[in-house]
């Protein structure tokens, strides 16, 4: 009776953290083998099945005299019984019932059956190793984000820090390592320092990949950050915002407007594509 000890407190199966699957199962064939020796050894006490609610481990196996149980017409002990009555301890017969059922290779009665999930044929066929160098990909808001160790990012909601801090929404950090298969990121104030939290993927967005990332694509998509530029090529981050495709293509649209009406000010639109670096490698 491997799990007969987790059953008998709240603290087993780790606390509840590890209660394995078809527990109720072990638990029926645990208290039907006790109870039918504890009957043939005349015991005055019988064990139940209780499922604990809250916290903590639910599948509990707790005592009950015979006589309270009889008394409120309680004839099955293997599913959840919750009465109103004291539980007991168990007497010298019940004791004895315990420790033969120990002897006794009751566990080898729980059948285990085995099959393939339905869900593994599709994520076997998008399955690919992850290799050295490789962004992690995430969608965020609609639009794809590839991380780089070494990039920039900005948190869209709240994350615990490792000192239970909280690193709040729209702060930026920087990326130090990524976790492909967890979609997790581990996060610092500046290059080069020790993590400071995990960050899921989903929560943050891309502002900018190390150069040499950029300098080295292949593919000649656009990569981001993308920035709205004066005339005199300098960004204007520090107006405080960062622009999304969508946004910034409106915004060329109005600027063509200002320009149109002969207005002081003209924008000029810059992606940074990797196949077309300009003299700074941008």
């Amino acid at each position: 009776m491997r799990f007969w000890e987790d059953m008998q407190s709240k603290w087993g199966f780790s606390d509840g953290d590890a209660v394995p699957d078809g527990v109720e199962v072990y638990r029926e064939i645990y208290i039907r083998a006790v109870n039918q020796l504890a009957e043939q050894l005349n015991s005055s006490v019988r064990v139940v099945a209780y499922d604990r609610v809250g916290v903590h481990n639910w599948c509990l196996i707790v005592m009950h005299p015979l006589s309270d149980l009889r008394a409120r017409g309680i004839e099955t002990f293997t599913t959840h019984t919750d009465i109103d009555a004291e539980t007991a301890e168990a007497d010298e017969a019940m004791e004895d019932a315990i420790r033969q059922a120990y002897e006794l290779d009751l566990d080898s009665f729980a059948e285990v059956t085995v099959t393939l999930s339905d869900d593994f044929d599709s994520f076997v066929t998008e399955l690919r190793p992850i290799k050295e160098g490789d962004p992690l990909v995430v969608e965020v808001n609609g639009e794809a984000q590839h991380f780089y160790p070494g990039g920039r990012i900005r948190l869209l909601q709240d994350v615990t820090a490792f000192d239970r801090s909280v690193l709040p929404a729209e702060s930026e950090y920087v990326i130090a390592w990524i976790e492909h298969r967890a979609g997790l990121l581990g996060i610092t104030r500046e290059a080069g320092e020790d993590p400071i939290a995990f960050a899921p993927a989903t929560a943050a967005i891309v502002l900018d990949i190390p150069a040499e990332v950029g300098t080295e694509s292949e593919d000649c998509a656009a990569i981001p950050p993308y920035h709205l530029r004066d005339m005199d090529d300098e960004t204007l981050d520090d107006f405080g915002q960062f622009y999304t495709l969508p946004e910034a293509l409106e915004a060329m649209k109005r600027g063509q407007c200002v320009r149109d009406s002969r207005s002081a000010h003209q924008w000029l639109w810059q992606q940074r594509l990797s196949c077309e670096p300009d003299e700074e490698g941008l």
